[in-house]
């Protein structure tokens, strides 16, 4: 699947945005409300775990925990 974070501006802004969240999840649960808060959530893919956004589930960019 193509990510929607072509630009790697906004890809970079959208990470500082979340980074936070990632660094205090305790656990994945923890991390899907965390990013809900933001407008975002993940997945987990053949690739990796996708960072997306919601509700519409586009992929932006790999999230690396």
């Amino acid at each position: 699947m193509q990510h929607f974070g072509k630009n790697a501006f906004i890809t970079a802004e959208i990470l500082t945005l979340i980074r936070e969240d990632i660094s205090c999840a305790i656990d994945d649960a923890d991390l899907r409300i965390r990013l809900a808060r933001n407008g975002y959530g993940f997945r987990d893919t053949k690739e990796g775990r996708m960072l997306v956004t919601l509700p519409h589930q586009v992929e932006v960019c790999p999230l690396f925990l």
